[in-house]
């Protein structure tokens, strides 16, 4: 029987072992993260945009990841998932193409996901702005200020011609 204590105790330190090496993986996990970074509210004043995502990549290698953008109104519409490839231990700003509808506020849920649809993150709110009219007034109004200036132009040479010759 004293042959028995020996393999009870190589076979507890075995179990201690394999039990501190399957915990090492999940405790390293929990210390490196990819996440979206909340920033502040988004003002889109263009029909068609790029939303800027920032994805923060804290693993030590580049992430490729899948950028999911979904909104709670039909004001504006996104694609399905937009692919980035963020380096690690960095910031990256993903840029996801929006349209926009008609103007008002619209809240976003963004996520992340890998390639093969394993999610990463949470969904994160961002909210967004949308006054995509005034890209029209704002091209409008430069457009008119430019044939006011022009025409002032023309006039005030046709006046020096005429007096010219006079």
């Amino acid at each position: 029987m004293g042959g028995a204590e020996p393999m009870k105790r190589l076979f507890a330190a075995l179990i201690v072992a394999f039990a501190f090496t399957a915990a090492a993986p999940a405790l390293a996990a929990d210390s490196y993260d990819i996440k979206i970074v909340n920033a502040s509210d988004i003002n889109m004043v263009a029909k068609d945009s790029r939303l800027p995502i920032i994805i923060r990549n804290d693993y030590d290698s580049e992430a490729r990841v899948l950028v999911h953008v979904i909104a709670n109104n039909s004001k504006v519409t996104a694609p399905e998932a937009t692919a980035a490839v963020v380096p690690g231990f960095s910031t990256y700003t993903a840029k996801v193409p929006v349209t926009a509808i008609s103007s008002g506020d619209v809240e976003l849920e963004v996520w992340l996901t890998s390639m093969n649809g394993v999610r990463l993150t949470e969904n994160v709110k961002l909210n967004m702005h949308i006054n995509s009219s005034l890209e029209v007034f704002l091209v409008g109004g430069l457009a008119a200020l430019v044939v006011l200036l022009g025409s002032v132009g023309v006039v005030r040479t046709l006046r020096k011609k005429s007096r010219a010759s006079a």
